[in-house]
């Protein structure tokens, strides 16, 4: 290897050569950003170090997926979404389950909403890999602009017009279907 060579040099060592020392360089390089990712949301250091190690494992495994964007952005939203669904988990085993007594919502089932965020949910799956990230760090993480934009090394206005551009693209395809 190379003294210090770059994430595509690294990433190709992996892919063509099967070297692991190469990915091991990715992730120290990226280990700290990446944790730091994890435990904003996590808010335990143990579960954030778990969620750092699942995310570099998944990133593995998908590498042949990167698509040359910024390598530690990338597997920081992996490791965001990998915490998001451990949450998830957690607060759906923390639920009580339902019995007589439990008083139900009152509010009406609505067939029509729940067919718009299908749509809405379809819709967001379809877009390119950037924009979904994107949209799913915006609304569903609720990280910040600034810090997607330094994940993605851009400015804070370029991701703004990227994301007006996004939910404009979103509506038209929602009121084209």
């Amino acid at each position: 290897m190379a003294n210090n060579p770059t994430d595509i040099e690294l990433i190709r060592q992996v892919l063509h050569d099967d070297n692991a020392r190469a990915f091991s360089v990715l992730m120290q390089r990226y280990s700290s950003q990446v944790y730091s990712s994890a435990l904003r949301l996590m808010k335990d250091e143990d579960e954030a170090a778990e969620v750092v190690q699942l995310a570099f494992i998944q990133a593995y495994r998908q590498l042949s997926s990167w698509r040359g964007e910024n390598f530690g952005a990338w597997v920081s939203i992996i490791a965001n979404h990998i915490a998001l669904r451990l949450l998830e988990k957690e607060k759906r085993r923390q639920t009580e389950p339902l019995n007589e007594n439990t008083d139900l919502p009152t509010e009406n089932y609505d067939e029509q909403k729940e067919e718009r965020m299908q749509s809405l949910e379809k819709a967001v799956a379809q877009l390119p890999e950037q924009d979904r990230l994107i949209i799913e760090e915006h609304y569903y993480s609720n990280v910040p602009l600034a810090e997607i934009a330094r994940h993605l090394n851009q400015t804070e206005n370029n991701i703004k017009v990227r994301l007006f551009r996004i939910r404009e693209k979103l509506k038209a395809t929602l009121v084209n279907n």
